[in-house]
């Protein structure tokens, strides 16, 4: 311990009475306050979670290189294709596909 005094002068409410009464009104405003609603409290919390996240998708998304080229349809991942890219494809490179890749697309095996 410290031999050495402390001064309190500074909490002696006769010393300074208009300045204690301050530091009263200020803590009781303080302490009757209202406290802010809990179920906001709660909304506020997630939705700086939910911009969090969506943020760090929105620069994983950014980062991740393409698969593909731009303006290229999608590679299907199955042995169908869809047939709205499909046609898309056939109109981008001006082919005219004949009866045998029409009934094939069609999904008709006995295309000859």
């Amino acid at each position: 311990m410290d031999d050495q005094r402390l001064d309190l002068s500074s909490l002696d409410r006769h010393a300074d009475p208009a300045r204690y009464r301050q530091r009263v009104s200020a803590l009781a405003a303080a302490a009757l306050a209202p406290a802010p609603h809990p179920l906001l409290t709660q909304f506020v919390t997630w939705g700086r979670v939910a911009a969090a996240v969506g943020a760090v998708l929105a620069v994983v998304t950014w980062a991740v290189p393409r698969t593909t080229t731009p303006g290229s349809p999608p590679v299907a991942s199955s042995r169908q294709v869809d047939p709205v890219f499909q046609v898309a494809a056939w109109a981008r490179a001006g082919a005219i596909p004949g009866d045998a890749n029409l009934l094939a697309f069609a999904g008709v095996s006995d295309a000859r």
